[in-house]
């Protein structure tokens, strides 16, 4: 294992640097100038401000120049400054994540909880009215795109009916807890307001379950599909020749064995939601890594593009890590190499 986790991690800086260089160079081929985001649209016809502008940013740099510029300053933890915040984009970064994450973990939760009660519902009630309905809604989770779901939903539970609140973090005219942590539920309590937490928890519910429903599809088809294989051992006859009920056997016996190859699915199913938070967040006004990638896209803000790269590259790089190993530690059968 020790030797399994120093390889892993002496590679990921080169698997960094490659993923911030493909971001660097396809940021760059695009046909469009940043300079608009940086001077605004009523001084790009003065020249001298335009020069001086890109002189400032280094725009006037040859390319290459400003890639091993930008690389140098990666190895002092400098990410840039953004062309639209005029902050550090490190200090973005910082700001934004917790939001996404927050976001990202209840939908997990979601997905995962409903996805092994759906997957276990139909196993238990195979090509019966509860299997047929359990995949069904596991189906239409999977199928349908975020952004219409998101809509959809956002229409008609909070339009229509007002049983959801609107979008954003927190009602409006609600102060923000004072940050601990960054999420706003986890700060609420902390600060000891129940008021404030309930008011965050259900902004969270809607976006988190339209995020972790397309997980929770994939989650119950692999929970299905390896407990009915579970169902077919030899140990199986062996546990109901015992006399064990029906109930002990699925919940102690096929449920624990089929729950390992779930491992690997939320490891890597973390990372993209992080990741595929961007079309959620932008309709549910959600002040995140992926409204942030959103602005940093339409502005051409070169250093935020980077540095959402370089964030999604470590995410996928350390779920897998987490997932390889909490694999081996599930399942004792699997050696790491």
């Amino acid at each position: 294992m020790p030797r399994f986790l120093l390889k892993r991690i002496a590679i990921m800086p080169l698997l960094l640097l490659g993923v911030v260089t493909i971001a660097f160079v396809i940021s760059r081929l695009l046909p469009a100038n940043p300079i608009a985001s940086i001077v605004g649209q009523r001084n790009l016809g003065n020249e001298v401000i335009v020069a001086a502008a890109e002189k400032k940013w280094g725009l006037d740099q040859p390319i290459i120049v400003q890639y091993f510029n930008y690389i140098g300053n990666l190895f002092t933890g400098d990410l840039g400054t953004s062309f639209v915040t005029k902050s550090p984009v490190l200090s973005d970064l910082a700001d934004r994540l917790p939001a996404t994450l927050e976001l990202a973990v209840v939908a997990l939760v979601i997905g995962a909880v409903g996805g092994i009660l759906l997957g276990v519902i139909s196993a238990a009630r195979k090509d019966r009215l509860p299997d047929q309905l359990s995949r069904l809604f596991a189906l239409v989770g999977s199928s349908l795109p975020i952004f219409w779901t998101g809509l959809l939903f956002l229409f008609v539970f909070y339009a229509q009916l007002g049983i959801a609140p609107g979008p954003g973090r927190l009602s409006a005219r609600v102060i923000p807890p004072e940050q601990v942590t960054g999420f706003y539920t986890v700060d609420s309590l902390l600060a000891g307001n129940p008021a404030l937490f309930w008011d965050a928890f259900t902004h969270l519910l809607l976006p988190a379950f339209i995020m972790g429903w397309g997980l929770m599809g994939t989650i119950s088809r692999l929970v299905r599909a390896s407990m009915l294989d579970e169902l077919g051992a030899d140990y199986v006859r062996t546990v109901r020749a015992k006399g064990v009920s029906e109930g002990q056997l699925l919940r102690h016996h096929v449920l624990r064995n089929s729950l390992t190859p779930v491992v690997t699915v939320l490891g890597f199913a973390f990372g993209a939601l992080l990741m595929s938070a961007v079309l959620v967040e932008t309709i549910f006004s959600w002040n995140g890594i992926g409204s942030y990638a959103v602005e940093a896209t339409r502005a051409l803000d070169y250093p935020a593009i980077n540095g959402v790269s370089l964030l999604g590259g470590a995410v996928f790089l350390l779920a897998n890590l987490v997932t390889d190993v909490t694999y081996a530690v599930v399942d004792p059968r699997v050696r790491l190499t």
